[in-house]
């Protein structure tokens, strides 16, 4: 059970990062494009503060997802190897 809820955590921790990754920004009513693909043309130092904020929470929700998931693998493996032993 522990291993299938760390599993799901991690999973739904990467799919957050990749959603806010792809969702697009902007401010003032200037759009700035998104993490993956910033609108090109752009020159208001504002986006590049924001798309940089953005950046880091994407990449802290994909490590923390990678983790939590190598976790509940983790678990699942000593789990299997105590139960053949």
């Amino acid at each position: 059970m522990l291993t299938k809820l760390l599993g799901a955590v991690g999973v739904l921790l990467l799919l957050t990062g990749l959603f806010l990754a792809t969702r697009p920004l902007s401010v003032d009513h200037v759009s700035c494009g998104s993490v993956y693909s910033p609108d090109k043309g752009i020159t208001p130092m504002q986006c590049d503060n924001r798309l940089d904020q953005r950046m880091n929470v994407v990449g802290g929700l994909a490590a923390g997802g990678i983790v939590i998931a190598l976790a509940g693998f983790g678990t699942a493996a000593v789990r299997d190897r105590r139960t053949r032993v």
